[in-house]
């Protein structure tokens, strides 16, 4: 079932340049696109914004820290090192499973969803645009985006349990800012 729902989606690379570009540009390019957002938030979103930014930058770094540890208990191959695929972008053959990229945004979405609706919300559309992209373009196997998505959320759920030891943190990075830019 993964990899028949993977070359039905791969299967739909190289067929039209646009898509294409797009695919690859959000596939490649998404974590300079939800830090894009996050610096935004960070400048006009006043305290709020910033404490936001720093939680889910947080839960992130929480997601990314899963996906290390699972990785090296668990390695599966990228789908083009054993299997035909129509690769639309360079990557080396590390761990599949799971999606950096799926894990992080997901956690950066979910969190900022929990404290800004607006901003979470496009994150959340870019999420599942990248989840679909990491898969046309040749690089994750369709589990191993959902594991991602999985995970992101559960980091936010811990990073949310987490509050009251890293709002006193955030606190004082936010009285740092202010006393180096008011």
């Amino acid at each position: 079932m993964n990899l028949t729902l993977f070359h039905m989606i791969n299967g739909l690379a190289g067929h039209n340049i646009f898509l294409d570009k797009i695919m690859t540009f959000i596939a490649v390019y998404s974590p300079i696109l939800y830090g894009m957002l996050m610096l935004v938030q960070w400048f006009i979103g006043g305290d709020k914004g910033k404490k936001t930014s720093m939680n889910a930058f947080f839960a992130a770094i929480i997601a990314l820290g899963l996906n290390l540890i699972i990785s090296t208990v668990y390695f599966e191959p990228r789908p083009f090192v054993h299997h035909k695929v129509n690769l639309l972008v360079k990557h080396p053959a590390d761990a599949s499973f799971p999606s950096d990229h799926a894990s992080g945004g997901s956690a950066l979405s979910f969190t900022e969803l929990m404290y800004d609706k607006s901003i979470g919300s496009i994150m959340m559309v870019l999420t599942l645009l990248l989840l679909f992209a990491r898969i046309y373009v040749g690089v994750h196997y369709p589990l191993d985006v959902i594991a991602g998505f999985i995970i992101g959320f559960i980091s936010s759920k811990i990073l949310r349990g987490l509050e009251g030891i890293l709002s006193p943190v955030e606190g004082y990075i936010i009285k740092i800012w202010h006393k180096i830019f008011a």
